[in-house]
């Protein structure tokens, strides 16, 4: 079985009929009078009144998966549009539901685990998990502007894709499709479930986020049977391997290493083996997979994917072929939910709390042992975000490269992620928090589903997410730690080494290699681009690249990433399907 959906929905009442099957050989189908739906999952039908594509799991523990709905949980969840699977259940899924006026809501759960994206059409709306049911490539008209924005800063991205015509659902959205028009709210915000004030000590917290954490990672091992776990020696992919070795003893773990650097993170994850007993594999990164004039990811919805994941894709192959995956689990996310926080924020949020306590002193000297600075410096930066703490969450553009046409596009305050609207009582580290998390859902993408094993971030489940919302951010850096509660609440499970652990690997000496070696082409391809033609890339910076000798300055990453966009671009406007890195078709569940 594969994690993907795909839906057309008609206002008109009438199930649409298009030319175009939305359909594969090996799929479920749920079809009423307003929409047809194809999933590679079986589907949850909610009577004739709609269904839930994905995976759902209760509330109560053991957090066991839910395969059909008995008919009160149906009548609540058409009588409240949703409200009740987002208050009773958990997982990744999206659920399209007939509302009493008949028109039609479409709802995304929290995690974002499965993707939605929208494309309206004069009849109907097509709703899917994967980009190229909507466009297939070669029919695209592309939204530079997007691109820009996406290249300036990953917080300044909304509901807008880069492909024009086709927006993104965003996490704990409703879409509500009415023969009238259509309109997005929110049905679910991480607001909700922040707390000015808690009376629950560190230990506490500590004690329900193991909880949280075991019972979420290990409900979504039990939807599969052989499942891949990379893991970088840091503790987010630790945190998963922990939680999931006890209902998973098939568990494997991959880490990627580039010897000699930062990358090279083989005696972390050789610990975490030996400590938790699940094998191990550690091949190196592969220059020679790596081509910077191919496209990466082009399914992605904006051109993220760096030439590093094809290195990444050629190894995931040939794990695949020695035991074929059902998925790919990650740890992607555990710095956003987990609170990663470098800055005076916490500081403050305990100050407008509690007040000049002593309390608030001893986050202070937290911070100076956590950042190296000063205990002055801390001070300086807190009373700047106490002068500041009415102001919204500011985003930091980096326009290196951009033309100043596309800086203005990217800067542009128009499309942004609605959980930066803070409410008037936020605290500054609350906003930089909820900003952390919308930052967090953009790493959920890998493969395409249709044909492809998923990629699973379980610390993203909504249990953990709204456990941790409630936790205040001082917490965080408890003891001069980042993530402090949630190294606390698996202390016991994973080695020192780990859990005490203040560096983190950086795939960035493979990247060097790459750009190192494949300078030329990467600056040939982008010469007379696509993305200078639109305006998007500067020529003159790719001119100082080729001509000036190469600094550590940064731009190795940002030519990386100007190269794998333009692929991108030439890949969704010729609709040539070249050779693209994915890894083989894995085997049924």
């Amino acid at each position: 079985m594969s994690y993907w959906f795909h839906a057309e929905i008609s206002p008109a009442g009438e199930s649409p009929r298009s030319k175009n099957p939305i359909g594969s050989v090996e799929q479920f189908e749920y079809s009423n009078r307003f929409a047809r739906v194809g999933s590679g999952l079986p589907l949850l039908p909610l009577g004739q009144r709609g269904c839930l594509a994905g995976y759902l799991f209760r509330r109560e523990a053991p957090c066991g998966r839910v395969f059909e709905f008995d008919a009160d949980a149906i009548d609540a969840a058409v009588r409240t549009r949703g409200a009740s699977l987002l208050a009773d259940y958990w997982g990744g899924y999206v659920a399209i539901i007939e509302c009493g006026d008949g028109s039609i809501d479409v709802i995304r759960d929290p995690s974002g685990m499965l993707p939605c994206y929208v494309r309206h059409g004069e009849n109907s709306t097509r709703v899917a998990s994967d980009m190229t049911e909507l466009v297939p490539p070669g029919a695209a008209k592309l939204d530079f502007d997007t691109i820009a924005r996406m290249f300036a800063s990953i917080d300044a991205l909304g509901r807008r894709t880069a492909i024009a015509g086709v927006e993104e659902l965003l996490p704990g959205e409703r879409l509500n499709v009415a023969a009238s028009g259509s309109s997005v709210t929110v049905a679910w915000s991480p607001w909700n479930y922040m707390q000015r004030r808690c009376r629950a000590s560190f230990a506490e917290h500590a004690g329900a986020l193991r909880g949280a954490v075991k019972q979420s990672v290990g409900a979504w091992t039990t939807c599969f049977d052989s499942i891949l776990l990379g893991v970088s020696g840091g503790v987010d992919s630790s945190i998963v391997a922990a939680a999931a070795i006890p209902r998973t003893p098939g568990l494997r773990l991959l880490t990627l290493v580039e010897p000699g650097t930062e990358g090279d993170e083989r005696r972390y994850a050789e610990a975490l083996a030996a400590t938790l007993g699940p094998t191990l594999s550690a091949p190196c990164f592969d220059l020679g997979t790596v081509d910077v004039t191919r496209p990466t990811l082009p399914h992605f919805p904006v051109p993220l994917a760096l030439p590093i994941f094809q290195a990444v894709s050629n190894i995931h192959r040939a794990e695949d072929r020695s035991k074929p995956v059902d998925a790919y689990f990650t740890g992607n996310g555990g710095d956003n939910i987990f609170c990663n926080i470098h800055s005076a924020a916490p500081l403050i949020d305990r100050l407008l709390t509690h007040g000049a306590r002593a309390g608030a002193w001893r986050t202070a000297r937290d911070l100076a042992d956590l950042t190296g600075s000063s205990f002055a410096e801390v001070v300086r930066h807190g009373w700047h975000r106490f002068r500041n703490r009415h102001a919204p969450h500011r985003i930091r553009f980096d326009l290196t490269g951009l033309t100043p046409r596309a800086a203005a596009a990217a800067i542009e305050e128009g499309d942004r992620h609605p959980w930066l609207d803070a409410p008037p009582s936020a605290l500054p580290g609350q906003k930089a928090y909820v900003a952390m998390q919308a930052r967090g859902q953009k790493s959920v993408e890998l493969y395409p589903r249709r044909t492809n094993a998923p990629q699973i971030a379980p610390l993203m489940s909504q249990p953990i997410l709204e456990l941790c919302l409630g936790i205040p951010t001082w917490h965080a850096v408890h003891g001069g730690r980042d993530r402090a509660v949630a190294r606390a609440a698996f202390a016991a499970d994973l080695p020192p080494l780990i859990v005490d652990r203040r560096t983190k690997g950086s795939p960035q000496g493979f990247l060097r290699r790459i750009f190192e070696a494949q300078l030329p082409a990467a600056l040939e391809l982008l010469a007379g681009g696509r993305l200078v033609e639109a305006g998007v890339v500067d020529p003159a910076f790719i001119g100082r690249t080729a001509a000036e000798a190469w600094r550590s300055d940064g731009r190795d990453h940002r030519i990386l990433a100007f190269a794998a966009a333009e692929t991108w671009v030439r890949w969704w406007e010729s609709g040539a399907r070249s050779d693209v890195a994915e890894p083989g078709t894995s085997a049924p569940i």
